[in-house]
């Protein structure tokens, strides 16, 4: 399944991140401790921007063939901005992490690590990417 809309790519965003939200509010958090329960959603957060890294499809590109592991955009540009924004997430979570105690530092630290992993998934995609645009 190839999703090449932006409505589609916009609804699958959207609908995957508020079914992670009521899942976690309604049943994760109610079986699990909490150390456990920000280790699972940070899971489920990380698979479900690589599900919809391997199934979103630019209007350029083949949408039969896999994209590389390392492509996570069409463009460079998206990548940039995407990547960027999870680096300042990943900045503000640190913050917090130093800023709590630390019985409640677990969860911006854990938020933390998660947008900086993703950040640098995005922004090594894009310098690839553009590398790969200019002439040879």
């Amino acid at each position: 399944m190839r999703i090449t809309s932006v409505t589609g790519k916009i609804a699958y965003v959207v609908g995957v991140f508020a079914f992670i939200l009521l899942l976690n509010g309604f049943v994760i958090a109610n079986l699990v401790n909490a150390t456990l329960d920000v280790l699972i959603v940070a899971a489920l957060n990380v698979a479900y921007v690589i599900v919809g890294v391997r199934c979103f499809r630019g209007a350029d590109e083949n949408r039969t063939d896999p994209r590389p592991w390392w492509r996570a955009t069409a463009r460079p540009a998206a990548g940039f901005w995407i990547g960027g924004g999870l680096i300042l997430l990943a900045f503000v979570s640190g913050v917090g992490a130093l800023a709590s105690r630390p019985e409640g530092a677990l969860i911006p630290a854990v938020a933390c690590l998660t947008y900086a992993v993703l950040g640098a998934f995005y922004l090594n995609s894009s310098v690839r990417l553009h590398g790969m645009d200019r002439p040879a």
